[in-house]
Order: structure tokens, then sequence, then C-alpha cells
């Protein structure tokens, strides 16, 4: 917020879009005024079936009475401003109010005074924090700060969160109860206009959000709306990954060299990861130069270094209002001695509903060292800090990129490898690769998958040579690499796995492009069946099949994205490595904020075992 460039890039956005924004309230014109912002445009290297079909959505009207809950179309939530150095009071009351007809976001006192108005175009980002579940971000382009509250519960965060995205003209929700029945569930969608006026009115008897006595109060909910609605869950979002170990040198002169690597305006986040990015005379001066490069269609969200291991990632202007939860963080490894300055750079986010993780890790070098890289993965893997701080890292997100020069070789001499080298029969080479052979016998990185290799070794070459370096007689290696683990329950396809002919350095830059589903707002609050709210509940939890671990006073956490958490329940055994909850050791019931069957099959409950006594 304080970097003046970012403020003006966002203003500018922010104006691109207005144009196709703006709405025409006469409602003579009302269903004729349908035009809705393209948010499927996508990278031109996809396969056909991962295209949406590219027509208008369809122009709806439903009558205000058919609506499921209209009463969210203008809804009030009280709320306390989150104030993290000192006790909540009553200064501290708000009631946060999300009207529909009007297309604005309201902040009143405790007496119903408004304190701000926010047109619904102008909000940036509504943020749910992760580790609160009652607690949410609001952040609008009008504002000079953002605004944190904390709600009664987390199902009334949920709703908030269903009925401000909803009003919001740049999101797409899924809504099939407000979406024409006939809409083809193929890629449709619809513009729908919900009609209040005349006898379409509703009055609605609702408690009052000034009084703790439990009146009801009429509210009247009159006039038109629009929500842009959706049979289709996901939104298909294009990702490049790319790594390159630079060696101390900066990037190529002529920066068209790069288009091999990182292909300009494809893509809808690019997520650029370097080692040894030590030849800048000023701090961001590589980060500056990528955003220069992808040029000013596209946004820096967040960049992170550690010494010379850097992460940036960048966003389509058009896809920054679908982006929430940035964070950054880095973990230097230890045993400095022996592997030298090592570790990882990561940042994660959410894309809609869907969060995914970029790791940029340089890992101990020598042929020798394999159980070194295994000690560096693990330490990055448990001990980096990103958006849920309880869980490590491999298993809080939907996806996670893992890429880096993880410096694991082929184990095979020059001379065996050359032949091979010449008639490109690089599976050979696989064959002997520590990486490969370590994640087979499940000794590393479980769980993370990488595609076919189909490129040259993308070390050693001579500095601005096509050709390898003769490295002790040892064979040429794929040291840079790229991974991604991806919950059970997610859609993603790897569309591309090369290296780029860029020999600036010893390493040749390695890029994986990703089309990714990213799941959209679910409106829980409009859906036509209210019931049944799921309750989940266990009989027993046990912890088998690990023989490493003891734990003195063991604890069980259970987190899920749509309940009150954490879950916890502790063990009455002390001093087990097979720690068990039963009876009243188990955690209590999981009452979930949620209905809809849809939701709950894209998300995961994750549990987590804890030692007391550390």
């Amino acid at each position: 917020q304080d970097d003046e460039d970012l403020e003006a890039e966002l203003e500018a956005a922010l104006e691109e879009q207005e144009a196709e924004w703006e709405e025409d309230d006469d409602e003579d014109e009302e269903e004729e005024d349908m035009a809705e912002p393209d948010d499927e445009e996508r990278g031109s290297d996809f396969d056909e079936d991962d295209e949406e079909p590219e027509k208008p959505p369809e122009p709806w009207m439903l009558p205000l009475p058919e609506v499921t809950n209209n009463i969210y179309l203008k809804s009030y939530f009280p709320v306390l401003k989150w104030n993290p150095n000192k006790a909540f009071g009553p200064a501290d009351r708000r009631i946060w109010v999300v009207d529909h007809f009007a297309k604005s976001f309201y902040c009143l006192d405790a007496k119903g005074k408004t304190r701000r108005q926010h047109d619904a175009n102008k909000l940036l980002q509504l943020e749910r924090n992760v580790m609160d579940p009652r607690r949410a971000r609001l952040m609008f382009f009008d504002a000079a700060k953002s605004y944190e509250i904390v709600f009664p519960s987390n199902d009334e965060r949920e709703r908030f969160y269903e009925t401000g995205s909803s009003i919001r003209p740049a999101i797409r929700v899924y809504a099939p109860s407000l979406t024409k029945p006939d809409t083809a569930v193929d890629g449709g969608s619809t513009t729908t206009t919900i009609d209040g006026t005349k006898e379409n009115a509703v009055v609605q008897k609702v408690p009052n959000p000034f009084k703790k006595t439990g009146e009801l109060l009429d509210r009247e909910l009159q006039g038109r709306c629009k929500i842009n609605s959706s049979k289709v869950q996901d939104e298909p979002v294009s990702v490049w990954c790319g790594t390159f170990n630079m060696c101390g040198s900066p990037p190529p002169r002529d920066s068209s060299s790069l288009e091999s690597w990182m292909p300009k305006g494809k893509y809808d986040l690019y997520a650029v990861c370097t080692q040894e990015c030590s030849y800048q005379k000023k701090e961001g001066e590589w980060f500056a130069f990528v955003q220069e490069y992808l040029g000013k269609d596209y946004l820096t969200l967040a960049s992170m270094q550690l010494w010379d291991i850097t992460v940036v990632v960048l966003c389509r202007k058009k896809c920054l209002l679908k982006i929430t939860n940035v964070e950054g963080s880095t973990k230097a490894t230890l045993h400095k001695e022996k592997c030298g300055m090592k570790g990882a750079a990561g940042i994660c986010l959410r894309f809609h509903n869907t969060s995914m993780a970029f790791i940029s890790c340089h890992l101990a070098a020598r042929l020798e060292r394999t159980k070194m890289r295994k000690i560096n993965v693990e330490e990055i893997v448990n001990q980096i800090q990103l958006a849920n701080k309880d869980c490590d890292l491999s298993s809080q997100f939907h996806h996670v990129f893992w890429m880096g020069d993880m410096n694991y070789r082929v184990e095979m001499e020059n001379a065996e490898a050359a032949p091979l080298l010449d008639s490109k029969k690089y599976i050979e080479l696989l064959n002997q690769d520590q990486l490969l052979n370590e994640i087979d016998e499940g000794n590393i990185l479980y769980g993370f998958k990488e595609a076919p290799i189909t490129f040259p070794p993308t070390y050693r070459y001579k500095k601005g040579s096509s050709d390898y370096m003769n490295d002790r007689g040892r064979s040429p290696s794929y040291t840079d690499r790229i991974l991604v683990k991806s919950m059970s329950n997610t859609t993603i396809k790897c569309t591309g796995y090369g290296a780029a002919d860029v020999h600036t350095s010893e390493h040749m830059p390695v890029y994986a492009t990703y089309v990714v589903r990213c799941v959209r707002p679910h409106m829980n609050c409009f859906h036509r069946d209210q019931e049944p709210r799921p309750q989940f509940e266990f009989s027993e939890i046990v912890f088998e099949d690990q023989n490493h671990l003891m734990f003195r006073k063991p604890m069980v956490m259970i987190y899920s994205p749509f309940s009150e958490h954490p879950h916890k329940g502790k063990s009455s055994k002390t001093s087990t490595m097979k720690p068990s909850f039963t009876g009243e050791s188990l955690p209590g019931p999981i009452k979930c904020s949620v209905q809809m069957t849809e939701y709950l099959e894209r998300h995961a409950l994750i549990i987590i075992f804890r030692d007391l006594a550390e």
C-alpha cells in the first residue's frame, strides 16, 4: 500500500475494469445490459478439453420471492473491529451491510450511523483468515487501509463471504439455484437479474442488529440487482513455473532470448524462481527486471529472497480481484559449514477457493550428499511458515509447486553417458537419477509428482556455450527440477515441461506449465436446499505405522475450512509411538457451516498429531 508505483498500477487496472463493470440502472434497459468482464481468458497452449465455450452469459430475470434466503441480498452483520493489542470493547462494535440493490458495502457504528460506504466494484480483496475461523479482511481501492473484522461465528463469516462475493461484478460464483435452469451445464453461465420491483418486493422480519433483546423489525427488499452465476464449480487458471540457477550472471541483455523459457502474456500466474542470483547491484533488481519483462498487463503479488535464492509471483491484472491470502516466508537450512548457504523461499496464495504454494529451493551440492539433501528438504517442509502455522508445508495446500536447483545427480560416468546424450536416450540416464530413485523408494517428497522428462540434462554447461563441461568425469545431471503435489480432490493438468536454450549460466533454466481448476465461491446462502447441514463425528483416531516418534503427551488437532477450528483431543495414553483417541479424548463433533455437497467434496480435513510435552 505504501508503494506509489503499485498504487498507480492498481488505479489503472481499476479504470480498465470499470468500463466492463458499468451497469445501466434504467429498468427499461436492464435485460439488455448483460455485459460482464471476461474472466475466462487463458493461455494459448491449452487443450480443447480445457476450454470453456466462448459465448456471452445468458440473461435471466428471477423474481425476488423465488430466491432462497433473499434477506442476504441486503444483510446486516454485527462484527467487532479486530484489535490485536487490547481486549474488545463497545467502541469496537460495527455493523457491516452488504446491499445488492445499492451495489454497496456499508460500515455502521453500533448506533447505526454510517462510518464508511464503498461501492462493490471498489472491493480489491475479501479475505478469510486461515488460522482464525471468525476473522476476515476487506480491502477497497478507495480506502486508506484495510478493515479487519471478527464475526460471532464461522457460520456468519461464511455467509458474509458468500454474499460479499456475489455482489462483486468481476467475480462469477457457483450458484446453480440462481442460474437459468435450461442453461447448459457445460460451461453455461448466467448474469441473473433479481427483480424485486412492484409486486416482487419483499418485506422480511429479521432480528434488530442494533439491539441484543431479540427484537424483530421489518426489512423491505425492493429494486433490482445482478449476480454473475454459473453451474460450473471451477474456473481454469493457467500457471507458469520456472527455475533458473543463474550462477551469479545477469539475465541475457536481449530479453527476447528469454521467450523460450518465460513466454510473455500467455499465463494467468507466473512463479519465477532463481538461485545464485548474486549479480544484483541493488536490492530488488531481479524482481524489477521480471516485472518490466512481463509488462504492464501483470502485477507483482509478492517476492521473497533468502541470500541469492528468490521467488516472485505475478498475475494478470484482471486476476487480481480473485486472489487473496498472499504470504511469503523463507527457511535457511542448517549445516552451513557442510552445504553452504542453502534453503528456500516460498509464497502462497488463494485463487478463489483454491490454495497454492510456490517454493524456490537450493539444496546441498555434490554427488555423495544425498542424505544431506534429504535433511534440507525435511527442514524446509517442516519449518517454512506459510498459511496454517500448525501444519507443515506439504499437507495444507491444494497444490504445492516445488522447484529449484535440487542438486540431485545422475550416478554415471561421463564416458558411459556421452553416447546416451548423443542419441538422446535420456530415459537411460534417468534410470540412474538420484531424485527419481529417492522418490520411488519413499525417502523424500512423498506425494510429489514430476512430469516426464524429455529434455537433456540441465547441468553442467560451459557459460555462453551449449557444450557440457567436464565435471570430474561425471555425467551431466538434471539438477534443476519442478514437482507438484496436489490434493486428491483437485484437478490439475501439466501442459508442458522443458528446458530452455539459454546459456548465460552453467545451468539451463527449466519451466513447467499447468492448468489448475480453481474452485469458485459457492453460494450456500442462496442454495435451494438449506438442509441437512453435515456433521462429522469420530469413533476412534489411531496413529499407526510409525516407529520413530515418541509422543509423551499426545494431542490431535483437526482443521477444516468449513467449521470452527481447531478441534482438539487429548489421549489418555502417554509416552507412546502409536497414540489413540477414543470416547472423551476424541475431538468434539465437527459441525459444518455449509451444506452444499459440491463444496465439501472440494475440501479436506487436516488431522495433526502433536506432543503437548514440546
